[in-house]
């Protein structure tokens, strides 16, 4: 007897988890978090990021790369995500994410895809009386849905990370973000990260608010990082953010423009597209 089958949930690495949380700006500021937590960067009480050479830290992914080949001398903390946000191994990490069907590009919703959608439903009442008219309600339905958009996260995506949860502090800032607060205590604290500091970040709006937390249970405000003008409903399509030097322009922008969406406000990462 056959038995059902099972569609496995992809695990994604915590980077990957900030990208689809909250684009490129949240993955820059959870590879830079993975990195402050390894101690091979760190962060000045002036805000600015160091690589520390002395330890030999050998980058586990080419995002990490970039950001050590940055922090080689003093940078702002604010500008190293942007940077890492709008370079072309961010964009590229967003292709990966494409690639297996976790993301993809998005599209702005028109509000006029509601009448395509009630005229694929006058056409299905009238084509009682006159058959003919029934070859118009796949057009009609089809028009709708294009038009209707789509988010930057698929559904497998948005499975995905579900499953994921702040179970340490790294994982904490591809959820919430370096300004977002966990259990009442900021995201900031918990790599004694002076709220001077992570505030340099452009304030954004939360895309949503989550369920999980730092420690499994409990409340939690969320903090969406999401660059420059694009946030996560939109931030997945920076393919177009890549350019041919080893960093994407400031100015790059991506189709939707959309902003994160609802929510509470709260500090964003770096650019990107949106």
């Amino acid at each position: 007897m056959a038995t059902p089958t099972t569609t496995q949930v992809p695990r994604l690495s915590a980077e990957e988890a900030g990208y689809l949380t909250a684009g490129p700006g949240r993955a820059a500021e959870t590879v830079l978090a993975r990195l402050i937590d390894v101690g091979a960067v760190r962060v000045s009480r002036d805000g600015h990021v160091t690589a520390v050479l002395q330890n030999d830290y050998k980058a586990t992914t080419s995002v990490e790369a970039r950001i050590l080949s940055y922090a080689r001398t003093p940078v702002q903390f604010d500008t190293i995500v942007q940077s890492t946000a709008n370079c072309n191994e961010m964009a590229a990490l967003n292709q990966y994410l494409r690639d297996r069907g976790l993301a993809q590009l998005p599209r702005r919703s028109n509000p006029v895809w509601g009448v395509y959608l009630a005229l694929a439903f006058l056409l299905v009442l009238l084509s009682f009386s006159v058959p003919v008219v029934l070859l118009g309600v796949p057009i009609a339905a089809a028009i709708a849905l294009w038009q209707r958009g789509r988010q930057a996260v698929t559904a497998t995506g948005k499975a995905a990370l579900r499953q994921v949860t702040a179970t340490d502090r790294v994982h904490a800032v591809a959820l919430y973000g370096f300004c977002g607060k966990i259990n009442g205590q900021a995201v900031a604290d918990l790599f004694e990260l002076s709220q001077s500091i992570v505030k340099m970040l452009p304030l954004k709006q939360s895309r949503r608010s989550r369920s999980s937390s730092y420690s499994g249970a409990g409340s939690v405000s969320s903090c969406s990082s999401c660059g420059s003008g694009c946030g996560s409903s939109s931030c997945a399509s920076s393919s177009s953010c890549s350019s041919s030097g080893s960093s994407c322009s400031s100015g790059s922008s991506c189709s939707s423009g959309s902003s994160c969406g609802g929510g509470s406000s709260s500090c964003g990462g770096g650019g990107g597209g949106s």
